[in-house]
C-alpha cells in the first residue's frame, strides 16, 4: 500500500507516524500533502489544492486498490470499490476525449458528473 506509492511522490520525507510530499495534482515545489496509513487505507490529504487519495492516485495513473490493505475486509462495499475503478477508468478517457477537442456528449457529461461524485465518496 504506503510502500507501493511513495516512490511516485517527489519530496517525501517522514514526520512522526506521517509522510509529507509533493502533491502530483497541481505540481507542487513544496510538500503540501500529507500521507498516513490507518485502519488499513492510506489516507492522503493536500493543504493546498484539497486533493484527496483518489485525486492522487488518478493522476499518478495507478490502481484504487493501493489505497486499501484488503478490499474484502474494507469498510467500503465490494460493489463500491469496483464501480470507482470503472469510474477512474471513465473519467481518464472522458478528460483525454475533452483534451484533444473532441466534443462530449451530454449523456457522457453527466456519466462524467456521476463519477466524480462516486469517486470522492472514497476519498
Amino acid at each position: 500500500m504506503l510502500s507501493d506509492i511513495l516512490p511516485h511522490l517527489d519530496k517525501v520525507k517522514k514526520i512522526g507516524d506521517r509522510y509529507v510530499a509533493c502533491c502530483p495534482v497541481h505540481n507542487d515545489r513544496n510538500p503540501s500533502m500529507t500521507i498516513t496509513e490507518q485502519d488499513g487505507r492510506v489516507l492522503m490529504h493536500c493543504f493546498s489544492c484539497q486533493a484527496n487519495g483518489v485525486d492522487v492516485i488518478r493522476k499518478l495513473r495507478l490502481s484504487p486498490g493501493l489505497l486499501f490493505a484488503n478490499v474484502q475486509s474494507s469498510a467500503i462495499p465490494k460493489k463500491a470499490f469496483e464501480n470507482a475503478v470503472e469510474d477512474l477508468a471513465f473519467l481518464d478517457l472522458y478528460d483525454q476525449h475533452k483534451a484533444s477537442g473532441q466534443r462530449v456528449t451530454y449523456n457522457d457529461y453527466k456519466r462524467y458528473k456521476l463519477a466524480t461524485e462516486r469517486v470522492k465518496l472514497l476519498g
